[in-house]
């Protein structure tokens, strides 16, 4: 091999070397600052229903097994049964007063009762925790829907909610670093950017195994009963209106020639 073939091989493989060392020292560094291994391997999730009656809230807490870089987003896809529903105006009320960010991915019939509606789902953008920087959370207001009346004997029916999904969006892609290979699923960035961003699919640990709803059932056989109370109260509410406005009312007469 004459000098100058000796001389390109040479400066091939110092390239290559040059190349591959700095990669390694990349990846050295990113992993510094960002350890998959530790925040995205022991990931808690916790959900529990606040307030009483028909109308709830759905807590949702995240915990990282370490600190997430301020750059990530995380966010919850919750799909809500047949027996409850969220307000979309209430939320938008909501995010306007920056309580909560709920993206509705489906119309909603917030009067329809539960065996005239359907699935739907939400995704959740939850807030990071003012001290800890492994913590989020988001507070979502639920409604439960009446459920149809049963002649069964049953007064109260259990209102399931499946596990959500829980998803990561960092500006950093750096989705095989540590030898990860992560899922990703594609949904809109935020509530106010509906551009498509890459997330990443995080598996996690349940807290609580189940978050179910005991919902009151009316009975069949009182039908005649609440109806015949329902409009003896409305007449009764009638007249005495009637009566106040007629005895403390003041009415002007005008007479027209």
């Amino acid at each position: 091999m004459g000098a100058a073939a000796q001389g390109l091989v040479s400066l091939i493989l110092t390239e290559w070397l040059w190349v591959g060392a700095a990669a390694a020292a990349a990846a050295q560094e990113v992993g510094d600052e960002w350890p998959y291994d530790d925040w995205l391997q022991s990931v808690k999730l916790n959900r529990h229903f606040v307030k009483e009656g028909f109308h709830r809230e759905i807590v949702t807490d995240v915990e990282f097994g370490a600190s997430v870089s301020s750059d990530c987003c995380v966010m919850v896809k919750e799909q809500l049964p047949q027996g409850l529903y969220v307000d979309p105006y209430e939320l938008a009320s909501h995010q306007e007063h920056n309580k909560t960010e709920v993206l509705v991915l489906d119309v909603i019939d917030i009067e329809a009762p539960e065996y005239l509606s359907t699935v739907h789902s939400i995704l959740i953008y939850l807030k990071p925790h003012s001290r800890r920087a492994d913590y989020f959370t988001a507070t979502v207001p639920v409604h439960i829907r009446y459920h149809r009346p049963t002649g069964m004997g049953d007064t109260v029916t259990l209102v399931t909610l499946a596990d959500p999904e829980l998803m990561v969006h960092c500006e950093r892609s750096l989705v095989h670093e540590g030898g990860f290979k992560l899922a990703l699923t594609k949904a809109p960035c935020s509530v106010s950017n509906h551009s498509i961003c890459n997330w990443i699919n995080v598996n996690y640990q349940t807290v609580t195994s189940t978050l179910s709803l005991q919902v009151p059932v009316g009975q069949t056989h009182h039908i005649v009963a609440v109806s015949t109370v329902t409009l003896l109260t409305t007449v009764l509410c009638c007249s005495l209106l009637i009566k106040t406005v007629w005895t403390y009312g003041e009415f002007e007469y005008s007479i027209q020639r």
